[in-house]
């Protein structure tokens, strides 16, 4: 292993002189949960006012921040791009908004991106002690943050960080604010008007919305035209904002280097200004980033604007009797997700499970918050199928030692208990199971119990998965040679034999779709550890995205392979476009997935799990993405076209039909061909596919840029 990985390493390094190839990670151009939450629709933000304490851990809940608290959706609570938080689960400020795309207005320098705003919080009055709130109440409001590409081991190269580390230039800022109870003008709403005239650049005109105000006309327009003129003024509720805190784009190997436990910082900053003791008192975070284009166009990679320059906040608090010191809560948590309870995957089918796949004992990552040693216990418990109670782990106690001085909670029993016990397979297609986790501080006294319980689900359905469904970056190979032609395989291994059915893959959405290219979806024999003979190729494929890019998308084999033992699943690509697999950061399947240029193959050296899944078992109806064959005697010219394109085949038929495509699957235009040429012109610029067949019969595929 160690041999094979240092040649690994040589060849990437001196791939710049071969003209060879080389992978490559980069950003993810979509927050894929946001756009889910997004199409089922935003909430409202909340006009609902928050008394003392405020408090928000994000430990038990995903997605768009709790409106009860918060009044934005722009910030994304997860449990994936951070490393060690205080307490399991954060919120991630980045470049991308409330729909999870990159903001529009993004650009090379500094932006304005993410903001986290708390609702209104009542500072006026003093709820304890029945008087109005004072100066010398003692309020503070304290937070932890972390800047994105951190990673749990330290030496470490970039191949092991999650997420984009904010450069120097970046920012996070944190803001005191309130609204005056006054109103400023924020602009016009607009109206349609039906020019009368012709006017000149320049003339001007009565506003028929708004009397004795004048419209001037920047352009020439003539009569019978629309125009958008004023047609009222918008004022809205007038705020003032004060910046109290922030910090510039840094690294996190800096601070463990001086402090090994220190992957998140506590700020802590005190309310001494009478003017924020108000009724309606508001706190809120930004950042500022910066899209990383010159890296991407030196690596050759267009259109690959992604999200990057991340921040972590966690355990935000505001609170009245607090003093400079209160830096240690009474609060033992949970700080990362539970593991599989599998060796190898986070999925696999349960026909092929047996009891050896099982591991022998968890790993947890726990913390006691406090600057005292704390009484804790832990147990977990395991559910089948969402009813069946089939194991409880014996309920143990022990002390756990302030992480500020002894790091994470190391006992034993609690950080690595056993699993002394295996499913047992009943012949039905699947089964899941629920393992609960729960640490918690004896005697009930604990400030937050929510982070005190992790739960994962076990599936076991008609797949394996040596990821778990959500990527925080996307995988590619990168190939300066002239006649590309590169593969990619992950291994997998089967306990008895079956029949591949089809291939889930995970493709990330990309800036103009510039990962729409064409690849052969491959399945290899094994060969000593390595991908062998070819067993399965099905060419012609191309990138696709179920729901929108939003979910796994299976291509199905045009006939059922009959596999055993150990095989590999993946593609071979004969151009240069990095087809940005789903990679999902937080789970390490090194060894199980390698690249090849010309004959070598090449373990990869970034740690996580491209996101591909062999679907194996009994035959099924299915529909999705059909395998299509890409004729070479079938050619449409030119390409990129300005609207007419040539159809030029050795076999041309009449009427041969022809069918539209966007880059998202949508239908746009179906018909009969009537002679060798196709229009595109009433479409705009873009990435379209046309599909030409002939008597019910498909021929071929093939991707057409429209200038």
């Amino acid at each position: 292993m160690n041999i094979k990985r240092t040649i690994s390493i040589f060849f990437l390094l001196w791939i710049p002189f071969w003209g060879m190839t080389q992978e490559v990670l980069t950003g993810v151009a979509q927050n894929v949960p946001i756009v889910k939450m997004a199409k089922k629709g935003i909430p409202m933000r909340s006009s609902e006012t928050v008394k003392l304490p405020f408090f928000d851990d994000f430990s038990n809940y995903t997605g768009y921040p709790d409106p009860k608290l918060w009044q934005d959706r722009l910030g994304y609570v997860n449990t994936g791009f951070s490393v060690y938080p205080p307490s399991i689960g954060v919120v991630t400020l980045d470049i991308l908004d409330e729909y999870g795309q990159v903001y529009k207005h993004a650009i090379p320098s500094p932006f304005p991106a993410d903001t986290l705003t708390s609702n209104k919080i009542r500072l006026d009055s003093n709820f304890v002690q029945h008087r109005p709130m004072q100066v010398s109440d003692s309020l503070y409001l304290s937070f932890y943050y972390q800047p994105a590409g951190a990673s749990k081991t330290y030496p470490a190269g970039g191949w092991e960080v999650v997420g984009d580390a904010p450069e120097t230039f970046d920012k996070l800022v944190l803001e005191f604010g309130y609204a005056t109870g006054d109103t400023a003008f924020a602009g016009y709403e607009m109206g349609e008007y039906v020019v009368e005239a012709s006017y000149s650049a320049g003339d001007t005109i009565e506003n028929p919305f708004m009397p004795g105000t004048y419209y001037v006309f920047e352009t020439s327009v003539y009569a019978g035209e629309i125009i958008l003129i004023p047609a009222d003024s918008i004022f809205v509720d007038e705020y003032v904002w004060n910046e109290v805190w922030s910090s510039n784009g840094c690294n996190v190997s800096d601070w463990v280097a001086e402090n090994p436990y220190e992957y998140f910082k506590l700020v802590m900053i005190p309310i001494t200004d009478e003017q924020y003791l108000r009724d309606n008192f508001q706190f809120r975070f930004r950042n500022f980033g910066s899209l990383d284009l010159d890296s991407w166009s030196a690596a050759n990679i267009v259109g690959w604007s992604s999200n990057c320059d991340q921040w972590n906040i966690d355990y935000v608090k505001l609170d009245l009797n607090r003093t400079i010191n209160d830096i240690y809560p009474v609060d033992v948590t949970y700080v990362s997700p539970s593991i599989s309870s599998l060796t190898e995957y986070q999925a696999m089918p349960w026909r092929q499970y047996r009891p050896t796949d099982m591991i022998t004992k968890f790993h947890n990552d726990l913390s006691n918050l406090s600057n005292t040693v704390r009484n804790t216990y832990y147990t977990y418990n395991i559910v089948k199928n969402h009813e069946q109670t089939i194991y409880v782990y014996p309920l143990n106690n022990e002390n756990a030692l302030p992480y500020s001085t002894n790091g994470l909670h190391q006992y034993e029993n609690h950080a690595n208990p056993n699993l002394e016990m295996a499913y047992e397979y009943d012949g039905a297609d699947s089964a899941v199971f629920t393992i609960t986790h729960v640490f918690s501080m004896v005697g009930g006294n604990d400030d937050c119990r929510s982070n005190d319980t992790s739960r994962f689900e076990q599936k076991f359905y008609n797949y394996y998965a040596y990821d778990d469904g959500t990527a925080e970056a996307g995988y590619g190979l990168i190939s300066a040679m002239t006649s590309p032609d590169v593969s990619f395989a992950m291994k997998f291994t089967l306990a008895e034999p079956d029949t591949l059915q089809a291939v889930r893959m995970w493709f990330n959405h990309t800036l103009n779709d510039e990962n729409v290219a064409e690849f052969m979806l491959v399945v290899w024999d094994d060969d000593n550890g390595l991908p062998g003979n070819v067993l399965y190729e099905m060419p012609g494929q191309l990138p696709a995205f179920a729901e929108d890019y939003l979910d796994f998308v299976p291509y199905y084999l045009e006939t059922p392979l009959a596999i055993s033992g150990t095989f590999y699943v993946g593609f071979r690509q004969y151009n240069d476009v990095q087809l940005n697999i789903g990679f999902d950061q937080n789970n390490d399947a090194r060894g199980k997935f390698f690249y090849r240029t010309a004959s070598l193959w090449m373990e990869s050296y970034y740690k996580g799990a491209p996101m591909i899944r062999p679907v194996v078992g009994k035959s099924f109806d299915h529909s999705g993405v059909k395998p299509h064959d890409n004729r070479s005697d079938v050619t449409l010219y030119p390409n990129p076209t300005t609207g007419i394109v040539h159809i030029e085949s050795s076999d041309y038929e009449e009427n041969m039909s022809y069918t539209i495509t966007n880059a998202f699957g949508q239908c746009l235009e179906t018909g009969i061909l009537q002679s060798n040429m196709l229009s595109l012109e009433k479409l705009p610029s873009g990435i379209y596919f046309v599909q030409l067949s002939s008597k019910n019969q498909h021929i071929v595929t093939k991707k057409i840029i429209k200038k």
